[in-house]
């Protein structure tokens, strides 16, 4: 595994061991406070390590797949980790082409994976022209990237994404009235679903039957998980999860099922001690 800064590995390494056991120390164990999910599993990785997927999560059911940034140094990377062990395998730092990084682009958001491939969210540091990058799946390597559509942007922010059966959902972060679609065979702009509330610090997201959960960074511990009917574009709060320290950062979602069962996945981020990616099983 590449790092950000090789000649500095070792330092940031015991930097962030001492941050993480002090995390360790003032976090109450993380739990569920409300809605259908148990927590099945953690794995925690210092912030040296998480860094490279501190953003984004995805799943192809034998790998998780990671996307993080730093915005303000233009550092973004893309991993693939081992679903059973938690073994992070392969890391592409500063994953993004010159030319998108001459253009502005420093964030790279959640992201998918869909039919061998990568999709994540990318934004431009003024928020202009976001753009959709999209990677292989086995080599990590960047293949193209994709500006949305001028009447699909909205404010410029996008911060993440999910695929469903040839569809792109995405939405902007704050003030969020309407679900935005992408054809994912040529990124043309499918419309939009107007939603019944406005929502806002929106993370992640991704879909499971008709319907679409997204990952919300709300205020201190607790963080929302909202439910949208992709028929109705009915809004519900859906689960709340209790991260354990009120400084936790809550970003991307996936959703999978595996022998029957379904699992929601986040990345959680204790800045600047870990990153933690947190299973939990949807019960019945």
């Amino acid at each position: 595994m590449s790092t950000l800064f090789p000649f500095l590995r070792n330092a940031f390494r015991l930097l962030f061991s001492l941050l993480f056991a002090l995390s360790g120390a003032i976090s109450a164990p993380s739990t569920v406070k409300g809605g259908a999910l148990r927590l099945e599993k953690e794995y925690e990785y210092l912030y040296s390590d998480g860094v490279a997927f501190c953003q984004g999560i995805t799943t192809d059911g034998e790998y998780f797949y990671g996307t993080g940034c730093i915005k303000y140094v233009n550092y973004n990377a893309i991993v693939k980790i081992d679903a059973q062990s938690g073994e992070i395998l392969k890391c592409n730092d500063m994953c993004l082409p010159a030319d998108a990084v001459a253009k502005g682009y420093s964030h790279l958001g959640d992201c998918a994976y869909y039919d061998g491939k990568i999709y994540a969210a990318c934004e431009v540091f003024f928020f202009r022209d976001p753009a959709v990058m999209v990677f292989d799946a086995e080599s990590l390597e960047f293949i193209e990237y994709r500006i949305l559509p001028a009447e699909g942007q909205g404010s410029g922010h996008f911060p993440w994404l999910c695929i469903k059966d040839g569809t792109i959902y995405y939405t902007q972060s704050r003030d969020v009235d309407e679900i935005r679609m992408l054809d994912a065979s040529d990124f043309s702009y499918k419309g939009s679903l107007a939603i019944d509330r406005v929502i806002t610090k929106i993370t992640g997201g991704d879909v499971l039957d008709n319907t679409l959960y997204l990952s919300a960074n709300t205020g201190g511990r607790e963080k929302i998980t909202y439910s949208v009917d992709l028929g109705t574009g009915e809004v519900k709060e859906a689960f709340v999860r209790d991260t354990g320290n009120p400084v936790t950062e809550a970003e991307g979602l996936c959703i999978s099922r595996t022998g029957g069962e379904v699992y929601f996945r986040y990345i959680d981020v204790l800045f600047p001690s870990k990153t933690v990616i947190r299973t939990y099983r949807l019960s019945a």
